[in-house]
C-alpha cells in the first residue's frame, strides 16, 4: 500500500465527473474556503494479496457481526414475549437488562428489530415465530424477509505486514457510494494509471444488479402476493441541500432499474401512512395519497425516525402479523445491531480472547472502560461523520471534533489505533479504508483521507481518494 502523490491529472475532470453524478464536489468549510472533495491526481495502489488480506477480512469481520447480532438479540426480554401490537408502552427492557435498552433504542421498536433480524433464517426463524408469534392465530406461515443490499466496513490499515483493524460498520445508510462503485472506476479508465488485468478492487456495481435480484426473489418467496417486479421506492431527505443523498440514492436506484425492476424516486416526507388502514402509502402531496408502497430503500438513519412522531405507525404497520406491511431497506436491525458502536464492545467482548479478534481493536462501554486504558478514541454510540468524537493519547487530548449533537446518547471507549500517515503536497495525509460489503460479501474499496491532525477523525469534509492494484506509476 502506497500513496502515488503525482498521477496522471485529468483535463476538465470536474465536468467528467459531474457527468457522472459527483454534482457535489465542491465542500464548504468554516472558515469560507471551499475546497474538492475529490482527489485529483494522487491516488493508493495496493498489492493484490493486500487487496486479498483486505477481503478476507471483512468477509471475518461479517460473520463476527452476525455472532454479535445473535447476541444482542438474545440480550433482549422481549426475545422471549409474543408480539402485542398494542403492547408498545408496556416497559420490559432495562439497560441492565436489555443490550438494545442500553444503547438507546426504544423499546417499542425492539420487536420488529428482532422480528427482522430473523426473517430469512429458516431454522432460526422457526424458533422466532414460536417466540415472538406465541399460539397467535394470524401468526405469519414461514419466515418472512427483509433484504439487507449493503454496508460498509471501516478499516484501519497500513499495508503489508499489518493486520486490518475494525473502527465501525456503517450498515444501513453508508455514503461515498457513487463515488467508489463508478467515479473512480471510470477515473481509471480515463488515466490508465496501471497495466494489471485485475486494476482496482471494484465489483460494486455488477454484485448490486444481481443483490436487488436475488433479494427480490427472495422476499417475492416470501411474500408470494406481491407482483413478479414490484415497484422499489427510493427516498431521501431533501433537506441535505449538497445533493450527496440524492445522488446516491439515485445511484442505487439506478442498479435497482437496471436489474428489472420499476423504480420511484421520492423524498422522505412523501411517505404517509393512511390513518384508516395504518398502510404506508407514497403521498404524492397533501391532497393525493398514492398507492401502498410494498418496498422502500431509505436514506434515512432508523435512529431518527423512530425517535419520530411518524415512527410509531411505521412500525406498527411492519408488525402487521399477515406480512403486508412495507419491507424497508436497509431493515431497523442494520442500524439498531450493526450501525451504532455499541457493536463495538460486543465484538470485543465475544471474540477479544479468540484468533479472529486481531481484526479488534480492545473497546468498552463507558462503565466498563478499564483504568488502564489511557488512549484512546471516545465515539458516541450514534454518531456519524466524526461528529463529536475525541482521540486522547497517554491521557492527553490529541484531537476532537466538537461539531454535532451527539453523546446524550452515551460512549464507547475503543482503544486508539491513530490512521497511518503519508506526506503529500497537501500535508500529512490519513486515509480510512472503506470496504464494501454488498449481499454480505465483500466487493470493493473506497478511501478517504484527512489532512494533518485534524485529519485523524475521518470527517464529512474527508477527501475521497481512488486506488490502483499494482500500479506501473
Amino acid at each position: 500500500m502506497r500513496r502515488v502523490a503525482h498521477g496522471v491529472q485529468r483535463e476538465a475532470w470536474e465536468r467528467a465527473n459531474a457527468a457522472l453524478g459527483l454534482t457535489y464536489n465542491d465542500t464548504p468549510l468554516p472558515d469560507g474556503r471551499v475546497v474538492s472533495y475529490w482527489r485529483e491526481g494522487p491516488f493508493y495502489d495496493f498489492d493484490l494479496d493486500e487487496v486479498l488480506a483486505l477481503e478476507q477480512a471483512a468477509s471475518t469481520l461479517h460473520r463476527m457481526c452476525v455472532e454479535a447480532g445473535d447476541h444482542i438479540v438474545s440480550r433482549c426480554p422481549r426475545r422471549d414475549r409474543a408480539v402485542r401490537r398494542e403492547a408498545y408502552l408496556s416497559a420490559e427492557c432495562w439497560p441492565d437488562t436489555c443490550l438494545m435498552s442500553k444503547i438507546g433504542i426504544p423499546e417499542y421498536v425492539h420487536e420488529q428489530v428482532i422480528r427482522t433480524w430473523f426473517d430469512g433464517d429458516k431454522d432460526a426463524w422457526t424458533h422466532a415465530d414460536k417466540d415472538l408469534f406465541g399460539a397467535h392465530t394470524h401468526a405469519p406461515q414461514g419466515p418472512d424477509y427483509s433484504p439487507s443490499v449493503y454496508g460498509r466496513f471501516d478499516l484501519w490499515y497500513a499495508g503489508k505486514g499489518s493486520t486490518p483493524k475494525l473502527l465501525e460498520f456503517n450498515a444501513q445508510t453508508p455514503t461515498a457510494l457513487l463515488e467508489s462503485a463508478v467515479i473512480q472506476w471510470a477515473w481509471l479508465e480515463q488515466t490508465g494509471q496501471t497495466n494489471d488485468p485485475e486494476r482496482q478492487w471494484n465489483a460494486l456495481h455488477e454484485r448490486l444488479v444481481e443483490a436487488w435480484r436475488r433479494n427480490m426473489a427472495e422476499l417475492r418467496a416470501a411474500r408470494p402476493w406481491l407482483p413478479e417486479r414490484p415497484t422499489i421506492y427510493f427516498a431521501y431527505e431533501t433537506s441535505e441541500t449538497s445533493g450527496e443523498d440524492r445522488m446516491n440514492v439515485a445511484y442505487l436506484m439506478e442498479t435497482a432499474t437496471q436489474a428489472g425492476f420499476p423504480t420511484e424516486l421520492i423524498a422522505m416526507s412523501q411517505i404517509g401512512v393512511d390513518e384508516a388502514d395504518g398502510s404506508v402509502r407514497f403521498q404524492r402531496n397533501q391532497f393525493d395519497v398514492g398507492p401502498q408502497i410494498d418496498v422502500i430503500f431509505i436514506l434515512y438513519p432508523w435512529e431518527w425516525l423512530w425517535h419520530e412522531e411518524g415512527g410509531r405507525p411505521i412500525f406498527r404497520n411492519m408488525a402487521d402479523p399477515t406480512k403486508r406491511g412495507t419491507v424497508w431497506i436497509e431493515p431497523p436491525w442494520t442500524a439498531a445491531l450493526w450501525s451504532n458502536k455499541g457493536l463495538l464492545p460486543v465484538l470485543w467482548e465475544l471474540f477479544g480472547d479468540k484468533p479472529e479478534g486481531e481484526l479488534l481493536l480492545p473497546a468498552y462501554f463507558a462503565t466498563d472502560r478499564p483504568a488502564t486504558m489511557t488512549s484512546y478514541a471516545k465515539k458516541p454510540i450514534w454518531s456519524r461523520e466524526g461528529a463529536n468524537i475525541e482521540l486522547v493519547r497517554d491521557n492527553v487530548p490529541l484531537v476532537a471534533n466538537r461539531q454535532g449533537d451527539y453523546g446524550a446518547e452515551g460512549f464507547v471507549y475503543q482503544e486508539l489505533r491513530e490512521l497511518p500517515s503519508f506526506t503529500g503536497l497537501e500535508g500529512v495525509c490519513h486515509p480510512v479504508l472503506g470496504v464494501w460489503m454488498i449481499d454480505g460479501e465483500p466487493a470493493g474499496l473506497g478511501i478517504r483521507e484527512g489532512v494533518g491532525v485534524d485529519g485523524l477523525i475521518t470527517r464529512n469534509d474527508a477527501h475521497f481518494v481512488p486506488h490502483t492494484i499494482n500500479s506501473h506509476l
